[in-house]
């Protein structure tokens, strides 16, 4: 508002400014996977349980289990191995207080009614952090290859039939944690059903956090921050003051810096696939030694003589 030459102590104007500015903090964020948002998140699968018998009744939410889990089963899914009347139907758990057994399914059961049938049940599902904007990449441990991404729907044509289980291997984020309210946190939905703990390691562009308003700082580099600055003046000179010609040198100034602010993120993401380290330290390396003449190995006519003399 100084730049502007607008007293400070006009609230309306005041108002005005901040929504320009959080206009360009949005526009600036859409653009990139910036890596100044990147944050971190660690999951843990739990284990599958499938301790005595469970009761299920066709046509009713209600089931009971024989033996009681000491943590709740809320949102994790049930599969009954076997079931005939609606082969491999895998149902969702709505309700279940630890240490209880009755268990209250997300609808009415469609399966054949059973007094003690086997069963089993995982958590395919995880809560992500509350500021998850976008994943960007996740991984597992003990293979070479990343966890591959996959879409809701292929997700959820996989889970028709496949009941394969073990460390995750594919991933999709898939609603939220209310069904619907984008008010509650996303959520990670994996693929197999895991059937021990495991760690998964989330890499994701956060959302940006309030927008400005009194003393809150942006989420954006110390190096970088005039950005706002420029670009909110590009705007605001000829919104707010007629003046074009100003407004145009702001956003010269402004799309200058951004394009610096782009090339940092293309460098920062390069993978330098022409520099390969040596990896000492991998199973799969193996140091090279110097090797002295194998006994009665003659140089010249075993090892060179293998191959044609220049001319």
């Amino acid at each position: 508002m100084n730049r502007l030459r607008i007293p400070t102590t006009n609230t309306t104007q005041q108002t005005i400014v901040a929504a320009i500015i959080n206009d360009i903090y949005r526009e600036i964020y859409s653009m990139e996977d910036w890596w100044w948002l990147e944050k971190f998140q660690v999951i843990i699968t739990t284990n599958d349980y499938n301790t005595g018998t469970i009761l299920v009744t066709n046509g009713s939410t209600a089931a009971t289990l024989s033996t009681a889990s000491a943590s709740s089963l809320a949102d994790r899914v049930l599969i009954i191995p076997g079931e005939a009347s609606d082969s491999g139907v895998v149902t969702r758990i709505s309700t279940h207080a630890a240490a209880g057994t009755a268990v209250t399914l997300d609808a009415n059961y469609s399966g054949a009614t059973a007094s003690a049938a086997s069963f089993n049940v995982y958590q395919d599902q995880y809560d992500l952090a509350s500021d998850v904007g976008k994943v960007l990449w996740l991984r597992r441990f003990g293979y070479q290859y990343p966890l591959d991404a996959l879409g809701p729907m292929e997700m959820a044509n996989l889970k028709n039939y496949d009941t394969t289980t073990g460390k995750p291997q594919l991933w999709t984020v898939h609603d939220f944690d209310t069904t619907g309210d984008p008010t509650t946190v996303k959520q990670l939905w994996i693929h197999p059903y895991p059937d021990a703990t495991y760690r998964m390691e989330v890499v994701y562009k956060q959302t940006l956090n309030t927008e400005l308003s009194g003393s809150t700082r942006p989420l954006i580099p110390d190096d970088y921050v005039d950005v706002l600055t420029w670009g909110a003046l590009s705007v605001a000179y000829p919104l707010l003051l007629a003046d074009s010609a100003r407004g145009a040198q702001f956003d010269q100034r402004y799309n200058r810096l951004l394009g610096h602010m782009i090339v940092e993120q293309r460098r920062r993401g390069q993978d330098y696939a022409q520099v390969v380290p040596e990896n000492q330290y991998a199973r799969t390396f193996r140091h090279r030694r110097n090797r002295s003449v194998p006994a009665g190995v003659n140089l010249g006519s075993t090892w060179f003589g293998k191959w044609p003399i220049r001319p």
